[in-house]
């Protein structure tokens, strides 16, 4: 009895690898050119973006980083920045496409309010430099954990998508709601089974696949000055670990 119950189980398991992987992209996202990715502090990019970031790798796509601010919020900047360029180099990403903004007004910190002016300045700037983006990522209006940093960059980012004629495709990541923001790898469950569809709606769901089930924490690694215990649970619980869904900046 025992053994046909974990014969039984393996069988499902294996099956649900099987659509796991079929499913990593539930609604593909049509991306040309290079792929900017723009948010507040380093370790951003791996607890936030890592599947869309794996996503990119895999289609051989280039990806830039733009981080506001170089996280010198206990005195550890210049190390962090390090640890940043280690982190794009695990994804594909070359040092000479990171970029790491060091503003006296766009310091790391919950309190501190940035002038988005000065967001909008240095995405332009960044844009102007590199031609070959045509894709800026970044966060959605509420900055996953409605930190003022990041929501800070997301107006900056939309005035910037304001003030250029079109042609880059700007989007942004979907913050999610509490329930499902800690459900860790269950977070998959709905899109592999085909519980959740992105029919209708704007928004394009990118699935962590099984084989690069740990890209957030292989990631967040890099990032050794913060890797405190409550880290490590959000890296393992966050469904920003397995999912990512983004939809056009700016649009309702």
């Amino acid at each position: 009895m025992h053994g046909a119950l974990a014969f039984g189980f393996v069988v499902v398991f294996l099956s649900f690898l099987v659509l796991w992987q079929r499913a990593s992209c539930v609604s593909k996202i049509h991306l040309v050119g290079d792929v900017l990715f723009v948010f507040a502090h380093p370790d951003d990019e791996a607890m936030f973006f890592s599947p869309l970031l794996d996503y990119v790798r895999r289609h051989g796509l280039n990806a830039h980083f733009l981080c506001l601010s170089n996280g010198n919020y206990s005195g550890l900047g210049t190390v962090r920045e390090k640890e940043l360029v280690a982190s794009a180099e695990y994804f594909g990403v070359n040092r000479r496409s990171v970029r790491v903004v060091d503003h006296p007004d766009l310091q790391d910190g919950p309190d501190n309010l940035w002038n988005t002016e000065i967001v909008q300045r240095e995405v332009l700037s960044y844009l102007h430099s590199v031609k070959d983006i045509r894709t800026v990522i970044t966060f959605d209006h509420r900055g996953v954990s409605s930190h003022a940093n990041h929501v800070a960059v997301y107006e900056g980012v939309l005035l910037a998508k304001k003030n250029l004629p079109p042609g880059i495709l700007f989007l942004s990541l979907h913050t999610r709601d509490l329930l499902e923001k800690y459900v860790g790898i269950l977070s998959t469950v709905g899109y592999t089974v085909g519980i959740h569809r992105c029919g209708g709606r704007r928004n394009h769901v990118i699935l962590i696949p099984p084989t690069s089930l740990f890209t957030s924490f292989s990631a967040m690694r890099k990032h050794k000055t913060q890797l405190v215990w409550f880290r490590y649970l959000f890296v393992w619980f966050s469904s920003y670990s397995y999912v990512n869904e983004v939809k056009e900046l700016g649009v309702a």
